[in-house]
């Protein structure tokens, strides 16, 4: 009989181990799901959303969000306009990368206050590329200072005519963003199709004025009212050393289009669009354990990342690989920023000057979206992703994963992501992050684990 028991024993140690140590589960992100869509409209617009005390973007309460706004901050939490902006951030180096005094070199500034961020591809995995850029929407607190600012691929465009947000970016290339970026702008200004600066930004480039909101913001053909609060920061010698006061910035746009008639031409180009979400207090029933992500995107180990839920604060951390090892993503802090100015290469440069500088938050998601999509690449290495139509999408909440579909109508309309059961999927209250991934692209996959690998 001991012997048996011992036999048992074993066995059931055995497939314990076997347990333990499966494989990740791979997501198929290109299989039909056959979920039929049961087609949903507008949520409660931002408007509704702040009468009842509730964030359009993250879902939580506004009062408690208005006591944790820091000073010299701004943002719906703050002033009570949704007014969302955008900002590409540079992911260089994984955003882990550190000087020789130890000193964080590009991990992102204040990336913690966004509401939402994007994450894809900047460039083609055929050949070699997997680095990718981040695009974050701040909404309900905005801070002082963000960093570091990068230029403009298509996938941002996209990304920005479905919030009509005001946007935030270090510049572009016409090989990068060709001529149907006037088409994702305002496709009804026919005065100005010839006018390529002022197309570029329509309200502030071509009024040049503080008392115009600014609905695009491009360094390269920016007012003078926002180039006042344009830096760049010493310690970085590559282009990503560029770092904007995003307050600042952000109260030359709103709340101005509140003054306009709702039916006017003014509000519908200057107005956000109805970007609200459905948000639960709830984890969905059903799903799978999943309480490691794992993403990769080709080539490039730094890259990648990992995400590991956390119970106690129903969020996913995210790590990165810093050269050496796995390190939480953390924000970069700085010490007694000030701003003088420099000469560079004979150019007197706005700088921003520091006492020191050292990781600080860490970035947690309470929602974690894989949204599969097609890209395309524009003479072989430019980004042009199919983000209008449908696609399959993977949500991880609570430490489980869910199976689902998105769809989009047009550049206009806002993403709608499905569950299974094809009705619009009810976020965890907290950020979200979107996670663009090419499945067509070389090298691209998710994996998903109940823990992580030993």
């Amino acid at each position: 009989m001991k012997k048996l028991l011992s036999i048992i024993l074993a066995a059931v140690l055995l497939l314990s181990s076997a347990a333990a140590l499966a494989d990740p589960i791979t997501i198929d992100g290109t299989a039909n799901r056959k979920i039929k869509i049961h087609e949903a409209g507008l949520n409660p617009s931002a408007d509704e959303m702040i009468a009842q005390n509730i964030s359009p973007t993250t879902g939580r309460n506004l009062v408690e969000l208005a006591a944790e706004v820091p000073e010299e901050f701004s943002g719906m939490a703050a002033t009570g306009y949704y007014q969302p902006i955008m900002v590409q951030i540079s992911n260089a180096g994984g955003g882990a990368n550190v000087n020789s005094k130890g000193q964080p070199l590009t991990a992102p500034i204040n990336l913690q206050y966004a509401d939402v961020v994007y994450e894809a591809c900047q460039a083609n995995s055929k050949t070699g590329g997997s680095l990718t850029r981040l695009t974050a929407v701040f909404s309900d607190i905005v801070p002082d200072y963000v960093g570091f600012v990068r230029s403009t691929r298509l996938t941002h465009c996209r990304l920005r005519q479905e919030w009509n947000s005001a946007f935030v970016t270090s510049g572009y290339s016409a090989a990068d963003v060709p001529g149907e970026w006037k088409e994702l702008i305002n496709p009804n200004m026919e005065d100005k199709k010839n006018d390529y600066d002022s197309y570029m930004n329509p309200y502030s480039t071509s009024v040049g004025s503080e008392t115009k909101p600014g609905l695009i913001y491009v360094q390269n053909y920016s007012s003078k009212f926002y180039t006042k609060y344009m830096f760049h920061m010493t310690g970085i010698s590559d282009g990503n050393d560029h770092v904007y006061q995003l307050a600042n910035i952000l109260s030359g746009v709103y709340p101005k289009y509140y003054t306009f008639d709702k039916n006017s031409k003014e509000y519908k180009y200057y107005a956000p669009h109805n970007h609200t979400w459905k948000f639960t207090d709830e984890v969905p029933a059903g799903g799978d354990d999943a309480e490691v992500i794992y993403i990769q995107y080709g080539h490039e180990e730094k890259t990648d990342s990992r995400l590991e839920y956390d119970a106690a604060s129903n969020t996913y951390y995210r790590y990165v690989w810093n050269g050496k090892q796995d390190v939480l993503y953390r924000v970069q802090q700085l010490y007694s920023p000030e701003i003088k100015k420099k000469n560079v290469n004979g150019s007197m440069l706005p700088m921003v000057f520091y006492q020191d500088r050292v990781f600080g938050d860490p970035i947690t998601f309470s929602n974690v979206i894989v949204q599969g999509i097609t890209m395309n690449w524009r003479g072989s290495e430019r980004p042009d992703p199919e983000l209008v139509g449908t696609g399959n999408a993977d949500y991880f909440m609570g430490g489980k994963h869910y199976k689902g579909v998105w769809k989009r109508k047009d550049n206009d309309s806002r993403t709608v992501f499905y569950g299974e059961d094809g009705n619009e999927i009810e976020l965890q209250r907290g950020k979200t992050l979107i996670i663009l991934m090419d499945y067509n692209s070389k090298g691209r996959q998710v994996q998903y684990d109940t823990a992580a690998q030993q």
